[in-house]
């Protein structure tokens, strides 16, 4: 199911894609987008990708902590997250230290498929169902997934589980889970790519993977870091009259950023032609003596998510 990328009634967007596409970047920028329009935002890096530094944090952990940029910032790590889930089950701390210390417990955790992704997951739905004073109290949780080919796991986890658990409590949250990931009202799955060759191609298999085996609620693709026009089609033939571009760096920095525009421009119709809706292009930015900024990426998702509005 094709969503758009306006934010409504959804409080959960999983952002995923392959690495080094700067998924976790776009994830930062959203957050802050919709902090900044008073909504209460916690971001959440599964991906060990440094979430919290891009939001001027030197690093988080399970519980959330506020951001000099506005949203609260949690990191879920499976060894954390297991303590976590034990210790709800075994209140007592006693009997649950000894059970996170028993190392035939440590090898039949790590042997169980699947727990670790339903340990996250089960994470994020108690964030999500989270009440302070009556109210909800987080308005958007943003993950910042592991790349493609681990955020499949994930996101797959309640339909691989549900086989091995048919009653009980872990059956209901699963099932709970599996709802809310698949309400378009509740969830949206961003997938981001770069206008390149192989990020494009994953893209467009993880797609398939999303949308059509799991059926997930996917968004417009976002395609991270597009060059901007910089010569028309007449200054690029008067540049390409003026000799081979080796022969004098100015030329030869003429001709790598037309011919980089070129390539992403044909990538960007190969998306197109591919999936079911146009996707929405993020500017190329560069890094600053500041780290990564933040300010133009977050404008424009604010935009295109109605957080303006």
């Amino acid at each position: 199911m094709a969503v758009p990328l306006a934010l409504s009634s959804q409080r959960l967007v999983v952002v995923t894609g392959k690495g080094g596409v700067g998924k976790s970047t776009v994830a930062a920028a959203l957050a802050r987008a919709a902090a900044d329009a008073g909504r209460r935002v916690l971001a959440v890096d599964v991906a060990g990708s440094g979430l919290a530094r891009r939001l001027g944090m030197a690093g988080a952990s399970l519980e959330p902590t506020a951001s000099a940029a506005g949203p609260y910032v949690a990191a879920v790590e499976p060894a954390e997250a297991l303590g976590d889930w034990v210790r709800g089950f075994m209140p007592l701390p006693l009997l649950s230290r000894r059970l996170l210390e028993s190392t035939t417990f440590q090898i039949i955790a790590a042997a169980a498929p699947g727990l670790p992704e339903y340990l996250v997951l089960q994470r994020l739905n108690a964030w999500l169902d989270e009440r302070r004073l009556g109210r909800v109290r987080w308005q958007l949780v943003v993950v910042d997934a592991p790349a493609s080919g681990h955020s499949l796991p994930l996101l797959s986890a309640p339909a691989t589980l549900t086989a091995l658990a048919r009653v009980g409590p872990i059956a209901t949250t699963l099932a709970r889970i599996d709802r809310r990931l698949h309400d378009p009202g509740r969830t949206a799955v961003w997938i981001v790519t770069r206008p390149e060759e192989l990020p494009v191609a994953e893209t467009i298999e993880l797609h398939r993977e999303l949308a059509g085996t799991l059926a997930l609620p996917v968004a417009r693709p976002i395609v991270n870091a597009f060059p901007q026009r910089r010569f028309s089609a007449r200054e690029a033939a008067l540049l390409a009259a003026m000799g081979p571009p080796e022969s004098d760096p100015l030329l030869f920095a003429a001709a790598l950023t037309i011919a980089r525009r070129r390539e992403a421009t044909a990538q960007l119709e190969v998306l197109r032609g591919a999936l079911p809706h146009a996707p929405f292009r993020l500017p190329l930015l560069h890094e600053t003596d500041d780290g990564i900024a933040l300010d133009q990426l977050t404008r424009e998702l604010a935009g295109a998510t109605g957080l303006l509005a």
